[in-house]
């Protein structure tokens, strides 16, 4: 009877130590989500060069990136539709650190297009606050793994991936076509309202596009503007400015 009692009293501890085993939860570490805090993985340096924007004044929020830091402010590059114009002013976050505190910084639209829609803003007295995003030398190639940072449905920094699709998103863009400039990139990373104007980049963190909307016909894909138009639009801002 004692050896019984014995091997009962093992089995209940066993089934005790089974029921307290730990379940998996979300752990924030400053630099990204990871699901266990023992796989955090590599880090990822977008987390310090994206910003998540609020347009008060038109009641909507989106995603950018910091691509330049002169004399302690920095310049953002986002979507027309979320700047709207210029002189537009713009409420920037930074990614929350390990304590969930960010900061929060005032800056002005100083440049639109809204053909591409691409903007820029500048972010006043960031200081050292942000990393500049590099883009990426090679042009973005159909199958190459994409990831994106944004503020989806509200929620900032949100991480989702995906992978090229491929060009020529409303039949306006033949990159194969000697002396055509792509401008869009169609992507599979699943996106939602928040995501605009966050950096598409690849595994080597450099960014190849901008996420602009959602496909209209096709609800798993996303649109971006390719990194050739956004270098084209950086150009033409600071030249007119020298």
């Amino acid at each position: 009877m004692s050896r019984i009692a014995l091997v009962l009293s093992v089995m209940l501890v066993s089934c005790a130590a089974e029921q307290k085993r730990p379940t998996i939860k979300n752990y924030y570490n400053g630099d990204t989500i990871i699901n266990n805090v023992s796989s955090a993985g590599r880090h990822d340096p977008m987390y310090k060069s994206v910003v998540k924007i609020i347009n008060k004044k038109d009641k909507s929020l989106g995603a950018g990136f910091v691509f330049k830091n002169i004399n302690g402010n920095s310049y953002i590059m986002s979507v027309q539709h979320l700047c709207i114009r210029r002189g537009q002013r713009l409420e920037v976050h930074s990614t929350p650190d390990h304590k969930n505190g960010k900061d929060v910084f005032f800056a002005k639209v100083v440049y639109v297009n809204k053909a591409d829609d691409v903007c820029i803003a500048r972010a006043y007295d960031t200081g050292k606050q942000f990393v500049p995003a590099s883009f990426a030398k090679r042009p973005p190639q159909t199958g190459d793994k994409v990831m994106t940072i944004g503020a989806s449905v509200g929620m900032f920094p949100t991480k989702t991936e995906g992978y090229v699709i491929g060009h020529d998103l409303l039949g306006n863009d033949d990159p194969d076509k000697k002396g055509a400039i792509a401008k869009k990139l169609l992507v599979s990373t699943a996106t939602a309202g928040g995501n605009s104007g966050g950096p598409v980049y690849n595994e080597s963190y450099k960014v190849v596009a901008i996420l602009t909307a959602r496909h209209p016909d096709f609800n798993h894909s996303s649109l971006c503007t390719h990194v050739d138009t956004i270098k084209r639009h950086i150009r033409r801002y600071f030249k007119k400015k020298t």
